[in-house]
């Protein structure tokens, strides 16, 4: 309190006096109090934040609109590539492996044999790019009127016991019985010599069937299958999907 007295008695000693000369100047060295916002001025402050949020608002969806675009345009470039890889894999397995052709019957033929028998005959080749391993045989020779059940042919076959065949192999003259329980007859005419023919009944038809399991060095699960219907004098090829394939 002491000090606070000293104050005010040394301001009135030595401090300036207010006279009629100085008195303006002395009164305007004093600072007035800032005036109060009117509604107009809070009213522009307003219209002034709307503005930046709006502006802030925009670019936030434009960049938002910017990520999506590359968003997508990244998907779309990895879908792309994605399904350029499929296809080249696709093509890669469809040109790099064996093609096993199962073609050329011949038959009715009779066996030069105490014990004759009738049979077929037929070649495998593969015209594949690569080596062909064979798994598995199955072959028919049927009187029905669909192709029969197939059998599964043992390891005495010839495409067994060298299973493989490489690219431009061909296997001529493979042979495959007739069963004893088809009747087989003889057929002649002016213009053909004697030649066995199946002996059918209503709407039974002949059928020779093989099926070829097999694989690549680089593919797995292919299936060959060929089948004919007799007609006439000779073997045709049965143009049924379910018979005749390649897989």
């Amino acid at each position: 309190m002491g000090i606070a007295l000293g104050g005010s008695l040394f301001w009135g000693a030595f401090g300036p006096v207010a006279t009629d000369k100085n008195f303006d100047r002395l009164a305007t060295s004093v600072p007035e109090a800032p005036p109060h916002p009117t509604k107009e001025d809070n009213e522009e402050a307003l219209v002034r934040y709307t503005l930046w949020l709006a502006v802030l608002t925009g670019g936030l969806v434009f960049v938002s609109a910017g990520q999506g675009f590359f968003l997508l345009r990244a998907d779309k470039t990895a879908r792309i590539t994605a399904e350029a890889a499929q296809a080249q894999t696709h093509n890669f397995s469809k040109l790099e492996r064996p093609y096993l052709y199962v073609s050329d019957p011949r038959g009715l033929l009779e066996s030069n044999t105490p014990d004759s028998f009738h049979y077929v005959t037929y070649q495998v080749a593969n015209y594949g790019k690569t080596p062909a391993t064979i798994e598995a045989v199955y072959t028919a020779i049927t009187v029905e009127k669909v192709p029969g059940n197939l059998a599964h042919t043992q390891r005495w076959h010839s495409l067994m016991q060298r299973p493989i065949m490489i690219p431009n192999e061909t296997r001529p003259d493979l042979r495959l019985a007739v069963p004893d329980s088809i009747a087989i007859g003889e057929y002649a005419d002016e213009d053909t010599a004697p030649m066995p023919i199946p002996e059918l009944a209503g709407d039974e038809e002949f059928y020779v069937r093989i099926l070829i399991k097999y694989r690549g060095p680089f593919t797995s699960d292919h299936e060959t299958s060929a089948c004919w219907r007799w007609e006439g004098t000779s073997l045709a090829v049965f143009d049924d999907v379910r018979f005749t394939y390649m897989r």
